[in-house]
């Protein structure tokens, strides 16, 4: 015998009635929605009470989740500076005046607790520094007595001398990427050499990586050459240390690190917005493990015996130092396998001509001259998980079997991740997160480069930038509201544990990030590929990410947009932080025995709200209450409001006057309900007359409202939600009589409702 269950809805009061009158009605049920991640609001970091940073990049945050380190123009100076978030205190890491030395720090990155933070300089911050080239520093934030404030982190293996450079000069040196840099504890920083230096003895080449060790002052060369004999790091013969990679072609002299010029890309000290293809490396936050984008890849790690790619050609490459001094480097990824063992046991020396994935030496991309990674926008540095393991990189060269530019390259990257257990092939390891929704290169929406990324401790998320609004790929599934048109570059989250694809940053308001900019031509995307948000940076727990962005919209009060019409991308950038919204889990209910014939109903005393947004411009709320009493419903907004002060012009006098706006809380909307019994109410919410018009404001206005129920012999109860008051629909004409009458089609609102 089937036993058949029917639930009964709650009771619905509609709290337009002036008396309460009790509905019955079979609700249907919605189907439960997938779980996403929602973020909450933006909070702007790069200020203190008093001033706003003129511009701030490359921010990066503390594992706790307390700190900020970022780089910019603060309070008269530039450099790098670092926000305690619980204070709101802004501190020097290290500035000075502008176009000076002691104003070049740039591109920080910051330990766990943030005591530490390491970036790059020209200033001489020790003795051991006597060059003027860039170097990399770390400063310790809370010095114990006796202990040095500031060390040198580019210097000579078992030493505290600094490294010297050929040429000499304040152009190239050694180089820290932002955010990557440094190990959690703060003692193992990574860092990338530009000019020729006694690294790895006299005439070591340029562009080698290295990490520091700050307490054993060992510096190690990791970029080291590979011996196809023996599978490990090649031994210079003469200096007994392992060899630097080098290569020549065309007249270049090519090195272990990608860079997107030779000699590469001059160093420069804090300037307004310019986003620079960074020449570096990561490290992972156990310090365990670098990776890089790799060039001379032949040089670096195991090929097919045949293959011979020019020194041009680049892949992101990976070396776990903390297995020994002679672990080798391996390739993350590329256009050949020979590590798969069918691709062994095939025999094969070379790839095929024609690209095919059932090739056992097939690798997961289809590789011409240029490699993986091609020179296009965005930050080719991979980024590794807090244990190495898991790695997040960009990549510009057509997957096998892609839908889209399988064959040309492609200039406007995607975003990957890479799974380095052994034992996979490199297609097994490869998870595509983003892929072109379309074959034209000029179209934002489908096709924008990705143009910068970062990847959980936990390797479970990945974030990162662009200006596109098309996601194909259903898996992630992309759960966010598509922004109609392309405009500024957007933050977007992957959540690989539940595989979703979140819009994280948002206007104040809930439109897209916005800026002034020049006037274009109707339709026309007004912003540049790397206008918006750059730089993201998570907490150790994945919750709370860091970034940068010129958008001027993200928080209220947003001041430091410059009016330059002259000025094609209109810095105004800023320093952000954006926490995920946890909530609490809800426990499945369970029966263990059949339940009594007759159970007892026991309401739980509690208040519960849900909130819609109508086209009208009004708010309705559907309220839960426990039984009989008194709902009152507010809704509160900040709004600008005439204010009158006293002018403080050259030439005005002590009586005049100017009459401005300001920026106040005030009730938008009231409404109150009187319910007989426990269970439904509904209660519309409109603003209030002095405010009506602020809903067809584009985004409308973002309020919040406070529920309080009050019944006799009961405790009260107070509930806070967020809304939106947004108008989408062409009001009515009325007649005089204020009836609603036929719209501009000759419908009547019955008939619109049909």
């Amino acid at each position: 015998m089937r036993r058949v269950i029917i639930i009964v809805p709650a009771t619905v009061v509609t709290a337009s009635l002036p008396l309460c009158a009790a509905l019955t009605a079979m609700l249907a049920t919605p189907p439960a929605p997938a779980r996403a991640d929602v973020f909450g609001p933006i909070s702007l970091v790069s200020e203190s009470a008093t001033q706003q940073a003129v511009y701030a990049h490359d921010p990066a945050i503390s594992g706790d989740g307390r700190y900020v380190a970022f780089d910019g123009f603060f309070g008269g100076k530039t450099g790098v500076f670092r926000r305690d978030l619980a204070t709101g205190a802004v501190e020097e890491v290290a500035a000075g005046a502008a176009e000076t030395p002691a104003g070049s720090a740039e591109l920080p990155s910051i330990s766990e607790d943030g005591r530490y933070v390491s970036f790059t300089t020209t200033a001489a911050l020790t003795p051991e520094d006597k060059n003027e080239a860039p170097d990399v520093y770390v400063r310790d934030m809370e010095p114990q007595p006796g202990e040095p404030e500031y060390t040198l982190a580019s210097a000579v293996d078992g030493s505290t001398q600094d490294l010297t450079y050929e040429p000499s000069g304040p152009s190239y040196g050694s180089l820290a990427s932002g955010r990557s840099a440094l190990s959690a504890n703060g003692r193992e920083v990574v860092f990338v050499t530009t000019a020729v230096s006694d690294l790895a003895g006299p005439g070591t080449p340029a562009l080698q990586v290295a990490v520091r060790d700050l307490d054993t002052n060992s510096t190690q060369l990791v970029s080291a050459a590979y011996d196809p004999a023996t599978g490990r790091p090649a031994i210079d013969p003469t200096t007994k240390r392992q060899e630097p990679v080098s290569g020549e072609e065309g007249g270049l002299t090519y090195g272990a690190v990608y860079s997107p010029s030779l000699p590469p890309p001059q160093f420069k000290s804090p300037v307004a917005y310019a986003l620079q293809s960074q020449v570096g490396a990561s490290i992972s936050a156990d310090g365990s493990t670098v990776a890089w984008m790799g060039q001379d890849i032949s040089r670096q790690a195991r090929m097919l015996s045949g293959e011979a790619p020019p020194a041009q050609y680049s892949e992101p490459l990976w070396r776990r130092m903390a297995d020994g001094p002679q672990a080798p480097t391996r390739r993350i990824t590329g256009g050949s396998d020979p590590a798969d063992p069918a691709c062994a046991a095939s025999g094969e020396t070379t790839l095929a001509e024609a690209t095919s994935s059932s090739d056992p030496c097939q690798g997961p991309f289809r590789t011409e001259a240029p490699g993986v990674w091609i020179g296009g926008t965005g930050d080719p540095v991979p980024q590794l998980s807090a244990d190495g393991s898991t790695v997040a990189f960009l990549a510009g060269a057509p997957p096998i079997g892609g839908t889209f530019g399988g064959d040309v390259m492609n200039l406007n990257s995607d975003l990957y991740v890479v799974d380095m257990a052994e034992g996979l092939t490199r297609t097994q390891a490869l998870r595509p997160l983003t892929e072109l929704a379309g074959g034209n290169a000029q179209e934002p929406a489908t096709t924008a480069p990705v143009v910068d990324l970062a990847i959980s401790p936990d390797g479970g998320q990945v974030a990162f930038t662009t200006q596109r609004t098309v996601f194909p790929l259903g898996s992630p599934a992309y759960v966010s509201a598509p922004a109609a048109t392309p405009g500024m570059v957007e933050l977007f989250d992957v959540d690989l544990t539940d595989d979703t694809l979140t819009r994280v940053t948002h206007g104040f308001t809930g439109g897209a990030g916005e800026a002034a900019h020049e006037t274009e031509v109707p339709g026309q995307d007004p912003y540049i590929a790397t206008d918006g948000a750059l730089s993201p940076s998570f907490s150790a727990n994945g919750d709370t990410l860091a970034f940068s962005s010129t958008a001027a919209n993200l928080v209220f009060g947003d001041g430091n947009t410059p009016q330059q019409s002259n000025n094609p991308t209109f810095d105004g950038s800023d320093a952000f932080v954006v926490s995920r919204v946890l909530f609490g889990a809800t426990p499945t209910p369970q029966e263990v025995s059949s339940p009594p014939a007759d159970p007892p109903l026991t309401p739980t005393w509690r208040l519960s709200a849900t909130v819609l947004s109508r086209g009208d411009g009004s708010v309705l709320l559907e309220i839960e209450v426990p039984g009989a009493g008194t709902l009152r419903a507010g809704a509160q907004s900040a709004v600008r409001v005439r204010a009158t002060r006293r002018s403080h012009a050259r030439r005005a006098s002590a009586h005049d006057h100017v009459a401005g706006e300001t920026v106040a809380s005030r009730i938008v909307a009231t409404r109150n309900a009187h319910a007989c019994a426990g269970g439904l109410i509904v209660v519309t919410l409109k603003l209030a007359r002095p405010y009506s018009a602020l809903a067809s404001a584009p985004g409308g206005l973002s309020a919040t409202a406070s529920l309080t129920f009050s019944a006799h012999g009961h405790p009260t109860l107070r509930q806070v939600i967020a809304l939106t008051f947004l108008r989408s629909e062409r009001p009515s004409r009325r007649t005089r009589r204020g009836r609603t009458v036929a719209d501009t089609h000759g419908r009547t609102p019955k008939e619109r409702r049909r």
